[in-house]
Parts: C-alpha cells; structure tokens; sequence
C-alpha cells in the first residue's frame, strides 16, 4: 500500500557526531599531508569511546575500529593515552572498544599482522573482507580509514576504480546499518600559480580545488577539509549532506610534558566571524548587541528565522557563548 511505503522508516538515523555524520553514512576528510588530520582522529576516538563532546559538538558513545597506515606504533599510543590522561578517562579497551589496526607497528600485534596482510594483496575484496569481519563483532561502530589511498592502494585518478570502491563501502554499510565510514584523504599537489582558495569562507571552492573530481568524496555525506588558518591554528570546514556546514577553528594542545593531547576551540576574530557569515548575516550580527536574550531581539533587531541561523552559527564556531540564564554573549575578538 502507498500509505504504508510513505509512513514506514521516517525517522533520521542515530546522529553520531552532531551535525555531521549519522549511522549509515561516509565522511571524507582531506588535508595536506602533516596538516593535523591523524591528531585530529586520534582525538575523535577518544570522544566516540566515551561519549564526550568535542569543540562544542555532542558525540553518541560508539565503539571504534580503527585501521592507519601512516602513524608510527609509538607515535599512536602516545597520543592516544596523552588524550586520555587530558580528559581524565581510561585509554580505549582493546580490542573490545578501540579495535586497532595499524601497519607501522611491531608484526606480533594481531591487528598489525591482518593489516599487513591485506594490504600486500591485491585488490578491494581483502580490505574489506577485514573491515565486514571487524564489524561482525561491534556492528555499531565507527570506522576511521586512515589514509584510504593507502589501505586501498587506491589510484585516485582512475575513475571506474575509485567509483568500485565507492559501491563496495555502500554494500558495507548496508550491511551494517548503525555503523559508519570516516576516510582520510592525503591531497593532491597544488598548483601554486593558482590563487589557494579559502576553506573559512568558501569551502566548496577549497574542496574543488584540492580534491578535483575525485568521485568518492564528493559522493560522502560529509565532505570535510581541515587547513592552516593562521599560526598553529586550523580551521575545519566543508559540505555537510541536507545540512548547514559551519566551520570549526582549533589547535593542538599541548600537555605539561609539552606533548600533543588533542585540540581545543579557538574564538574566532572578527575577520573571521564575517568570513564565517553570509553577507545578510555579517548585516545582523552588527546589530546584535554583546549581550541579549532571543525574546529581546526576534524580530525587533532580527528576523526570528535569521536570528535561529545566525545563533546556530556563531554558537557552533564560538563567536557566541549562551550562559545558563539564558543570555548570549559575543566572544572576544582575539584569538
């Protein structure tokens, strides 16, 4: 019946990153080679490991697998438990919450040794036999590939392999509907006689001109990026499927021991709140005043509509800070 079809499975799936990713769904997410994009993993783990917030953003606690084939064994472990000392949590269990699989580790380490494996033979079916094989035991869980080109072995410019190896991680998750993909991708040369465009204020341009038409990520649900703003300081944006992207600066911090634990949320400037803006908006957040409560300005400063978007906004990249009484206040302007 055509009334059954149109009321069945109308719920959104599980959000797992706000605002991100859901169950079910692939994030592509490029940068430069030594950019930050394996720190940045490393601290995603830990927050989908215990269900905790990251710069802002609510993480549903998921179980992780996790295959890296660039990151040194000791340079992963470090990280790993200098982020949890941070938070004050238990480094992940493995295998039971962080299944680990890294190919730069010593070979007596299961994980190591299936990796190796899989990646010394040719073609997709090894790879994802292992992945189909790691969600058999923890079907809701994230799965980050770090770099994918590296487990794949993947030659990014022949479009009829790379659209193969799109079809087969759709299979995936089909198969297993509560988990998700999250790819690394290492960029392409740039071309430096071409004006380097801005992933702050223009995203779609950025990820044009870094990814070309590279056709597995610009199918992902999420296409993220992450470059260097200015300084140490990173800003992460991109397009977000059926959804508004706002971009989100950080930078690494640093523990007592001077070693890397994570990042933490930089307040943006004001050149980089406008950059963040559209033009409408950059008119009304000039009107806002540094303190105020929604009542007070919906539709007396701002269009009640414009004003939910732009708080989303400016809350999301820490422009606006909403205390508990109610009352939003303007971040400094220095970062």
């Amino acid at each position: 019946m055509a009334a059954d079809f149109f009321a069945r499975n109308r719920q959104d799936k599980v959000e797992l990153i706000e605002g991100l990713l859901r169950e079910g769904q692939l994030a592509a997410f490029a940068g430069a080679f030594g950019i930050g994009k394996s720190p940045v993993i490393a601290d995603l783990i830990v927050r989908f490991v215990h269900g905790l917030e990251w710069c802002g953003r609510r993480f549903e606690r998921r179980p992780v697998i996790a295959i890296d084939c660039e990151t040194a064994g000791a340079d992963y472990k470090n990280a790993i438990s200098a982020i949890a000392t941070r938070l004050g949590v238990p480094v992940p269990r493995v295998p039971h919450e962080l299944d680990v699989y890294l190919e730069h580790d010593d070979m007596n380490e299961k994980g190591t040794a299936a990796l190796v494996k899989a990646v010394s033979q040719s073609g997709h079916e090894p790879k994802i036999a292992l992945i189909q094989a790691a969600l058999k035991v923890v079907p809701n869980a994230i799965v980050f590939i770090d770099p994918l080109e590296m487990f794949f072995r993947l030659d990014t410019v022949k479009k009829t392999e790379v659209l193969q190896l799109y079809r087969e991680l759709r299979s995936l998750l089909a198969k297993f509907q509560q988990a998700a993909l999250f790819m690394t991708f290492n960029l392409r040369k740039r071309d430096k006689r071409v004006r380097k465009a801005d992933l702050l204020a223009d995203p779609r341009d950025w990820l044009e001109e870094v990814c070309g038409s590279l056709d597995l990520l610009n199918r992902s649900d999420a296409r993220l990026g992450i470059d260097i703003q200015r300084d140490e300081v990173r800003v992460i944006n991109g397009i977000v499927r059926g959804r508004e992207m706002h971009p989100l600066l950080i930078r690494p911090f640093l523990n007592s021991d001077d070693q890397p634990a994570g990042f933490e949320q930089v307040t943006p400037d004001q050149l980089e709140t406008y950059a963040s803006l559209t033009g409408r908006q950059q008119g009304y957040w000039e009107k806002l005043p540094s303190h105020f409560k929604f009542e007070e300005v919906a539709d007396q400063i701002v269009p009640r509509s414009t004003l939910s978007r732009l708080i989303k906004a400016a809350v999301s990249f820490g422009a606006l800070i909403k205390a508990h009484d109610g009352v939003f206040k303007k971040a400094s302007t220095s970062v």
